[in-house]
């Protein structure tokens, strides 16, 4: 649904306020290297998602945490940092969940930021591997979770499934990929665990190793303007480290990108988020190097955004500046 309107003078502007969709990032930059699906992408792996070992999710981290750089180094700017109330960390357990939500001040919103199906056994973290963890490339979120929920219904207690170490399947390691048996007892997907766990779940299905496409980054501005007043964000991926990053990043500049300079913010969740740094290169020849590229300019296309328009909603200034009449495209409610 779109809004055309052409009132003049202050009356066209809050008609537009009142009418336009909240989320207007979608057009601002065009990926130039999408994500090709697999061809192995019919027949994905079935892998763990962690270390049967660990104890903690993989590179959990929360902005609380004090900032600390090397020797020598300056510290970026901490202005507004301790008041975003956000985590960050890898896939976790069912018991890992609740050391999450112990860690949280208020009430908490999982972002989950997987694309690959993943679903949860006996409390531990599943998922269905090919190549790149490219699986799911090209379908679309409603597909993906009703993916989901029909594996979770096809697990019934009792029925035994083989899964695979990951890291051992991802670093093409096979001598060590043997696959364990295990029975099932309890299966569910991870929007039931969070919510049996009196948290509030959001999915945003991003490609590994890519920037998120620009209607995830208007879901997720949507999301964050429902977050409760003084509620916590715990962001997660698969590892922890590239999408979490990110999205703490972006998470960061909605709320702080009008008084904090974007280098600072993006070294603050490096700092945080064990050295991630979401504008470094990758290596030459690294086949992930052009999927790096187009996440760098989207991180700092975003970070113009929001500092344009603090929280992702345009201003009236922006708004005054548009040719009349004001046509706003679909894809948010009402602000």
């Amino acid at each position: 649904m779109s809004f055309v309107i052409s009132v003049s003078g202050s009356r066209r502007v809050w008609l537009v306020l009142l009418l336009a969709p909240v989320a207007l990032f979608s057009d601002t930059l065009v990926q130039k290297n999408p994500p090709v699906r697999p061809a192995d992408a019919d027949s994905p792996i079935l892998i763990w998602d962690i270390d049967l070992k660990q104890t903690l999710p993989r590179n959990f981290r929360t902005t609380d945490n004090p900032l600390k750089a090397n020797k020598g180094d300056q510290l970026p700017a901490s202005n507004g940092l301790a008041d975003l109330h956000a985590s960050g960390s890898g896939e976790f357990t069912a018991d890992n969940l609740k050391f999450v939500l112990a860690q949280a001040h208020g009430p908490v919103t999982v972002f989950d930021l997987r694309q690959e199906t993943h679903i949860f056994v006996n409390g531990l973290p599943i998922s269905w591997f090919a190549t790149k963890d490219w699986a799911n490339v090209g379908r679309t979120q409603s597909e993906i979770e009703a993916d989901e929920a029909a594996r979770v219904q096809s697990l019934k207690p009792g029925s035994e499934i083989a899964v695979r170490p990951g890291e051992a399947i991802k670093k093409a390691e096979t001598a060590s990929a043997t696959p364990q048996p295990v029975i099932v007892e309890q299966a569910s997907t991870e929007r039931e665990l969070v919510e049996a766990n009196h948290a509030a779940y959001v999915r945003l299905t991003v490609t590994d190793h890519a920037r998120p496409l620009n209607e995830e980054v208007d879901r997720f501005i949507l999301a964050v303007r429902a977050l409760p007043e003084n509620g916590w964000a715990h962001f997660h991926c698969e590892a922890g480290r590239g999408r979490t990053t990110t999205f703490m990043v972006l998470y960061d500049m909605l709320r702080n990108a009008v008084r904090v300079p974007m280098e600072d913010i993006v070294r603050r969740q490096q700092l945080l988020g064990y050295d991630y740094d979401v504008l470094r290169p990758a290596a030459p020849g690294d086949w992930r190097a052009p999927y790096t590229d187009d996440r760098i300019a989207f991180v700092r296309a975003f970070y113009n955004y929001v500092h344009a328009n603090p929280n992702g909603r345009r201003s009236e200034r922006a708004l005054l500046r548009r040719d009349s009449p004001e046509s706003f495209g679909a894809g948010g409610e009402g602000s």
